[in-house]
């Protein structure tokens, strides 16, 4: 006997139950929130089994919708609540093992449950507290056993998904599993196959998010249900590392994370592993920045540019789970690091897309654009640039040539002086190598100051030419220089000599931007 008044969610569709009993009809509380009643568990959904038909139903009630009248379900709307009403039912052979091809309504309470899956889901509770228990889930709830309701052969055979609902309900519950419920799931494995993906992965996920996830997974492996799954096959030994792993999941978003961790998923291969099992693009989405996240941890702690890339929500859930992996968590540390972030999106720099491309006075914006944001963004998360709209600005006016590779032209003329035979190279009144390397390597330095603070100052560090035009005395010389970055400090440039439409010469430099002070104390020693 239970006490209906004590359980707000039973108590409140109590009234429910009692109009169709006054319209001459029987009408109990079945499924799950009974068997949870039973396990003094919380109550996620309030189903109702009923002698009524549909159309009956729907003349007792003012307002109902037909969300599975073709399978006997009708919901009503009741005190401002809605609850899923089915007619007492039996099921005829089933399509594709999951769907029955024919429902015939009935008037018997035990035939309705003689065609549910488990005894412990084959309860029903009137709305006085009584409960009937025809097939005895009362007694396999005492002992925490999972037995299918009847001959487990005909109940898989049925619906083949009820396998893994098995599995599921190991791992959410903590029991064990009735033997030859075991054994017919052993046989019947492969009729998990003609399940649709997004059913299993329903249940999968529930599993891996219960309370005895090893037990769980156990059952799924010594069944050979694993290998009907998608990315299983011969997987079983990660399975068992993942089913041992220590922590127990509280989000779908960490237990799929971990578990392609354990199964080394590489990073090119997770969203295609992950559609296979039919997530939605958001939690594809989700769980490869998790994982990145999860294998970054693994070996440092966080840093601005990787808490700004996974944020704190998904941070915080793999940074709990760090110690199942015998590194030390720190959330305190972490929710520091999170308040002292400087941005947390890029909705938080001070300059946007449109003001960048009016900054460089184009009608519209290119690839350059997603550069110059990412350099930003970097350099603000690096403390290198502070998040200030006017700083921000100079910045990317600096370094304009390297955003947009535009290409920086500096005239010279061939003076005598800088002539071959001037600095006794040769004979002949020709632009002699060094000084057109002079050349190119001063409107380089040029080209770079604008990058270099006041106590810095920039030195070559390679140079490189191929000289295969000469240029007489009294000739225009044209150098062309493009300019990229290879790291925060240190630039390359190609360059180009033209004498009209000839190429003089091709050539390569490096410059490194260093601190004069440094550099001169380095040299007095």
């Amino acid at each position: 006997m239970i006490n209906i008044k004590q359980i707000p969610e039973f108590n409140k569709a109590a009234s429910l139950i009692e109009k169709i009993e006054k319209e001459g009809y029987e009408a109990y509380f079945v499924g799950g929130g009974v068997r949870d009643t039973l396990l003094h568990l919380p109550i996620s959904d309030v189903d109702i089994a009923s002698s009524a038909t549909p159309e009956e139903i729907k003349r007792f009630f003012p307002v109902t919708f037909d969300v599975g009248i073709q399978h006997g379900t009708v919901m009503v709307l009741h005190e401002k609540e809605t609850y899923e009403i089915t007619t007492f039912r039996t099921e005829s052979k089933y399509e594709k093992f999951r769907r029955p091809e024919k429902v015939d309504y009935v008037r018997s309470l035990e035939e309705d449950l003689k065609r549910r899956d488990f005894t412990i889901n084959a309860i029903a509770l009137n709305r006085n507290g009584q409960l009937v228990d025809p097939f005895d889930g009362q007694i396999d709830i005492k002992n925490k056993l999972i037995r299918a309701v009847g001959n487990p052969s005909e109940r898989f055979r049925e619906d083949a998904l009820r396998m893994m609902r098995a599995a599921r309900f190991m791992s959410q519950l903590g029991f064990d599993i009735e033997e030859k419920t075991k054994e017919a799931v052993e046989y019947y494995h492969p009729l998990l196959s003609k399940i649709a993906v997004e059913r299993i992965r329903e249940e999968w996920t529930k599993l891996l998010i219960g309370r005895n996830r090893k037990g769980g997974v156990k059952f799924f492996i010594e069944t050979r249900l694993f290998q009907m799954c998608p990315g299983f096959q011969n997987r079983s030994e990660d399975l068992v590392d993942l089913a041992l792993f220590p922590h127990q999941f509280q989000t779908p978003l960490i237990a799929w994370t971990v578990l392609l961790y354990f199964l080394k998923i590489d990073e090119e291969e997770v969203s295609s592993f992950l559609r296979a099992w039919k997530l939605s693009n958001k939690e594809i989405s989700n769980v490869r920045t998790a994982l990145y996240a999860l294998r970054v941890r693994m070996e440092r702690f966080w840093d601005n540019h990787l808490l700004f890339a996974t944020g704190i929500k998904i941070a915080l859930e793999i940074e709990d789970i760090m110690a199942g992996f015998g590194v030390v968590n720190d959330i305190n540390r972490l929710l520091a690091l999170d308040k002292t972030l400087p941005i947390h999106s890029t909705h938080d720099i001070q300059i946007n897309g449109n003001e960048v491309i009016h900054l460089l006075g184009f009608n519209r914006g290119g690839p350059y654009l997603g550069t110059i944001l990412e350099d930003v963004k970097d350099r603000i998360l690096s403390g290198s640039l502070p998040n200030n709209k006017k700083q921000i600005e100079t910045f990317i006016l600096k370094r304009r040539f390297i955003y947009l590779d535009e290409v920086k032209k500096k005239e010279y003329i061939v003076e005598e002086g800088n002539s071959a035979r001037s600095i006794e190279l040769g004979d002949t009144g020709v632009l002699s190598s060094p000084s057109l390397l002079s050349f190119m390597e001063e409107s380089c330095k040029e080209m770079i100051e604008g990058l270099v603070e006041e106590d810095e100052t920039s030195v070559g560090t390679f140079v490189s030419m191929n000289h295969h035009y000469l240029t007489e005395i009294g000739s225009k010389i044209i150098i062309e220089t493009r300019i990229k970055e290879l790291s925060g400090k240190k630039y390359s440039f190609s360059i180009v000599a033209r004498n009209g439409d000839d190429i003089v010469a091709i050539g390569e430099h490096t410059r490194k931007i260093i601190n004069k002070n440094e550099f001169r104390n380095k040299l007095t020693k």
